[in-house]
């Protein structure tokens, strides 16, 4: 081949191969392939390498021209834990306590025909010590007049001295929360009963009170439910005292109180 054929077949190939690389160059794709991110591990790298290779043919020979594409995407994930805040702990009252309380005192037994239900308050001394307690009481209560005796009573009182033991139960304590704590217990006893102008049932019939105080031993059972925080202790109790007197069946009382207690120390 003579030199002048040479040159011109180089000359051919060379604009081949520069008009192949500058529609290489104008149709390059993009790449598609989605990134995955993953929720696993503190960071990842994700790469994705795109190969494309172009082939132009001259005179029996081939030329190979190579794009490489080469995309890195990193992806840091950061995982963040927060802890609940400290709850500061729940003091509970205990030890020497003293309580208030008022409500309604309805009568039973013996009391019931001639006597409707009353106003009746309530005054607390006592000791707590974790479950077991010991508490003194004092309580009056003045029943209403039923109408079909009005006229033979003459404004009666009740005075009831107890002396109980307090059992408190350990049950659904975190019933209303952690801030404040929730409590059931049962409370029973002696108590000595006084009245007067009190309408009784006897075995013979009705008798009308008189002014003078009369005294009568007997018994008191029932329970309650708190709600305590610090040295505070708010309370609703119901409970039955009962007592028997003389040629009569048993005369019992119910009061229905609502009340606080003030503890002297908390835990």
């Amino acid at each position: 081949m003579s030199q002048r054929s040479t040159l011109k077949v180089l000359a051919g190939a060379t604009a081949i191969i520069a008009f192949g690389a500058s529609v290489a160059s104008a149709q390059q794709p993009r790449s598609t392939t989605r990134i995955p991110i993953s929720k696993e591990g503190p960071a990842r790298v994700d790469t994705v390498t795109v190969y494309k290779t172009d082939t132009v043919r001259t005179a029996g020979e081939t030329v190979y021209h190579t794009d490489t594409l080469r995309l890195t995407n990193t992806v840091s994930r950061v995982d963040t834990v927060m802890s609940a805040p400290m709850m500061a702990p729940l003091r509970l009252p205990y030890g020497l306590y003293f309580g208030l309380a008022g409500g309604v005192s309805a009568p039973n037994g013996a009391l019931f025909t001639p006597n409707s239900a009353g106003p009746s308050a309530q005054a607390n001394l006592g000791w707590q010590h974790g479950i077991f307690g010991l508490r003194g009481d004092v309580n009056w209560a003045k029943p209403g007049e039923d109408s079909r005796f009005a006229n033979g009573q003459a404004d009666p009182d009740i005075l009831n001295w107890s002396a109980d033991a307090r059992i408190n139960i350990p049950l659904f304590t975190h019933l209303l929360g952690a801030s404040h704590r929730f409590g059931l217990y049962g409370v029973g006893g002696y108590t000595h009963t006084m009245y007067k102008n009190l309408p009784l049932r006897t075995d013979a019939g009705f008798v009308f009170g008189n002014g003078d105080w009369t005294h009568e031993n007997g018994w008191n059972a029932g329970g309650g439910a708190t709600l305590s925080w610090n040295h505070t202790e708010l309370f609703f109790e119901v409970r039955d005292i009962a007592f028997t007197g003389d040629n009569q069946p048993q005369s019992r009382q119910i009061p229905f109180m609502l009340g606080m207690n003030w503890y002297g120390g908390s835990r």
